[in-house]
């Protein structure tokens, strides 16, 4: 453990002296103001939390899932390309450690793209327009509370979906020495896979299907009564996701373990 943490540190520190790395953030932030071409944020009395569900599907599940796939798709792909993970190797770190160290990588990277979105989004609701609950007929029915609330809830619960989008990612890196390829086979096999699960009937199984959780959220911006989360559950949500997130990771731990690290 100690080494995995040793080795997250250096990714991190190697991570922050590149420029690219802040290129997710800023585009993530430029999709938030954007949203408000969609849905504008006025002072009139009403509460502005469709302004933060728009924002957050343009910049998070929309802009963002892709700039997580191109950020982690690279971690590995590129390492060996350059050779570079050759020396790292040579310190006391084995290849599983290498590959846990890159899944926390991206773990930091989708998590600061979650937690970028909601914070931007919600203080410029706050500032611009209003938050004060969801009322309709002079009654109230989900209290600002509450409405955060089902936002932190979809938060929390859509970082599950999107650890398994990183191994994936990652999984794809392992297979390839040139990022433009890993990027393209992410890409590739995750659309391929969100066209055939509908038709095959799998789409329950699929990962990919709980990479927006915000139904619960929306339907409160609608004053909708809640018709609770689809297709399924929390439960099917976390259970699936953290299924693909153990098998993608030993999948990409395997191909690692048997690739030859030189040119």
């Amino acid at each position: 453990m100690r080494r995995i943490i040793n080795a997250y540190f250096v990714e991190v520190h190697k991570a922050v002296r590149m420029r690219a790395t802040y290129a997710g953030p800023l585009l993530v932030l430029l999709a938030v103001l954007a949203a408000m071409l969609q849905s504008p944020l006025e002072r009139d009395g009403l509460s502005d939390y469709r302004f933060v569900y728009d924002a957050t599907t343009i910049a998070l599940d929309v802009l963002g899932l892709f700039l997580i796939v191109i950020f982690c798709s690279g971690l590995i792909a590129s390492e060996l390309g350059r050779g570079t993970i050759r020396t790292v190797l040579v310190r006391p770190l084995r290849r599983v450690e290498f590959l846990i160290a890159k899944l926390l990588l991206g773990a930091t990277f989708a998590a600061t793209l979650l937690v970028l979105t909601g914070a931007a989004s919600w203080t410029l609701a706050a500032l611009l327009g209003e938050v004060h609950g969801v009322e309709y007929g002079g009654e109230t029915l989900y209290t600002s509370a509450g409405m955060a609330g089902a936002y932190a809830a979809a938060a929390a619960f859509s970082l599950f979906p999107l650890l398994a989008l990183v191994a994936f990612a990652l999984l794809m890196s392992t297979l390839t020495r040139s990022t433009a390829a890993a990027i393209g086979w992410s890409i590739g096999v995750w659309l391929l896979l969100d066209m055939v699960k509908n038709p095959l009937g799998i789409q329950p199984f699929v990962f990919t299907t709980y990479l927006e959780p915000w139904q619960v959220f929306a339907q409160r911006c609608d004053g909708f009564p809640e018709m609770g989360w689809m297709p399924g559950n929390p439960v099917y949500l976390v259970g699936v996701s953290v299924g693909w997130l153990v098998l993608l990771v030993a999948l990409a731990a395997g191909v690692l373990q048997r690739r030859s690290l030189h040119a």
